[in-house]
């Protein structure tokens, strides 16, 4: 296999996750522009990788920022890939251009699938808290917030993720304990290139345990009152004998209040999937009850081409899968 392709679907009942910038005393969500003139919000592709990384260490995983050199706005890294998961996954740049590392791992943004409606939260910071009498006053600021359903993608390259070229890597002067060596083809490389590849297994640990990130996701800015849960709602995977972002335009919801809400338009799910049928070897979908206003029709239509589970377990068989390689 060359790749896994994921789409899923998150909600979001609340919340400012991602800011751009302030206006005055209002910060302003991150908004695009539709082609109609109406504006959806996002959570860029960088806060969910931020995301990813923190919840990798919520599960044990070191990363390579503690032991990063900074020098005022250079950062470099310790370009270690067989030490940490963060820089074999997501890559890394030594300011220098030394040692650089392109992310096997892409990742969409966050992309809100019905239009922003102004709406902002009003927080005040009372004087008197600070000693002051309450005639001081305070200070007001406001936070424009959304409620939204956001679609998703992330694409895998499975023939890099755990291999690290020698471009990447700079000189080294050991093999390390958990790599092997490998000569690289002089008729696609060109002479004298090798790689370094993680042992099987490890390779296996990392990516299960990013399946693992996302399935626990959560994140963002403004937590501290404004808390949002970015856990798959809806999640389709596909592993691929060719790289391709399969699901980044196929996920289409609409909004139905007399079908009972979120309506998943399978339709595009399911042409995209026939497109890549001769590329596809497993296909696994997630669905969280209570979500979507159809789910009885999406368990039947997508069931129809691959079982439909929930969450945690479309993720379990993803993992499976991978464990097979």
């Amino acid at each position: 296999m060359k790749a896994i392709a994921i789409g899923y679907l998150t909600k979001v009942s609340l919340a400012n996750l991602n800011a751009s910038h302030t206006e005055g005393n209002v910060m302003v969500t991150k908004k695009v522009t539709l082609p109609d003139g109406s504006s959806v919000p996002y959570i860029s592709g960088q806060a969910v990788r931020r995301m990813l990384r923190d919840r990798l260490e919520d599960l044990g995983w070191p990363l390579s920022e503690p032991f990063s050199n900074v020098s005022g706005q250079e950062v470099t890294p310790p370009a270690q890939p067989w030490n940490y998961i963060d820089e074999d996954i997501f890559g890394y740049m030594d300011a220098s251009g030394a040692k650089r590392r392109t992310s096997p791992v892409r990742v969409s943004s966050l992309i809100g699938l019905f239009r922003f409606h102004g709406d902002r939260d009003l927080g005040t910071r009372s004087f008197e808290k600070f000693g002051k009498t309450a005639e001081a006053g305070g200070n007001m600021f406001e936070t424009e917030i959304y409620a939204n359903l956001f679609k998703g993608n992330i694409l895998v390259e499975l023939d890099r993720m755990g291999i690290f070229l020698d471009s990447e890597l700079g000189k080294l002067e050991q093999i390390p304990p958990n790599c092997s060596k490998k000569d690289l083809p002089p008729e696609k490389w060109g002479p004298n290139r090798w790689a370094l590849e993680l042992n099987g297994q490890e390779k296996i640990k990392r990516l299960q345990a990013f399946h693992d990130a996302l399935k626990y996701l959560w994140g963002g800015g403004r937590t501290a009152r404004l808390l949002a849960d970015l856990s798959p709602k809806f999640i389709a995977i596909i592993f691929l004998k060719i790289k391709h972002p399969v699901f980044l335009e196929a996920i289409k919801v609409d909004f139905e209040p007399e079908k009972g809400g979120y309506i998943l338009k399978y339709e595009s799910i399911l042409e995209v999937i026939e497109k890549f049928s001769n590329q596809c070897k497993s296909l696994f979908f997630g669905i969280e009850s209570n979500v979507f206003g159809n789910e009885s029709e999406i368990k039947e239509k997508l069931g129809a081409i691959a079982e439909v589970t929930t969450i945690s377990e479309a993720i379990n068989k993803a993992k499976e899968e991978i464990g097979q390689k």
